[in-house]
């Protein structure tokens, strides 16, 4: 019967954490990522973009309305694993006009994977995402002998300037999307 105090003391806290007031930081919503944007927005990376990829929709904040760094947060998606309001990466500006660095943090069974991204800005007010890895590669199979060194590799011809995204807020003009 030494269950019945460990249980008893598990719902207690759990009816005492769920009564507690909700902090300040409110998760990000549509309205007050448009309120954001609209205070700070000065940068043309700064908005509401829907991925073409799988229908996600992100939000491009600018931390300050001088700074040249931004947080992005999902707004909506189709992945049940990820909440909404969430922060799931950071970009900084680099020394071209139009052109970011970026890094997403990816999480799953086994931990977060961060994945780094350059993310262009077209003149038709179009993001595209280009993947590249940093780091070593060590090929333990090398010291294997000559008939054991078979490999298979995966090839994938997919380009990698596809990835991409399409402004929602603050419409980009003429022919653009519709705010939503």
């Amino acid at each position: 019967m030494t269950l019945k105090p460990t249980v008893i003391l598990l719902l207690a806290s759990v009816l005492t954490c769920s009564n507690m007031p909700a902090d300040a930081s409110q998760p990000v919503g549509f309205t007050s990522a448009r309120e954001i944007i609209d205070s700070r927005g000065s940068d043309p990376l700064a908005g509401i973009w829907q991925l073409g990829a799988d229908g996600a929709t992100i939000a491009v904040l600018p931390t300050s309305p001088s700074a040249s760094d931004f947080d992005i947060v999902i707004l909506d998606s189709h992945d049940m694993s990820v909440i909404p309001g969430q922060s799931i990466g950071h970009a900084r500006s680099t020394g071209k006009a139009g052109i970011y660095d970026a890094s997403f943090v990816r999480s799953n069974i086994l931990g977060k994977k961060t994945v780094r991204c350059i993310i262009t800005l077209g003149k038709d007010g179009r993001l595209s995402f280009d993947y590249y890895k940093q780091g070593y590669n060590v090929k333990l199979r090398r010291l294997l002998p000559y008939l054991f060194r078979f490999s298979v590799n995966r090839q994938d011809t997919r380009p990698t300037s596809v990835d991409g995204a399409v402004r929602l807020y603050p419409p980009t003009g003429q022919g653009g999307p519709l705010m939503l």
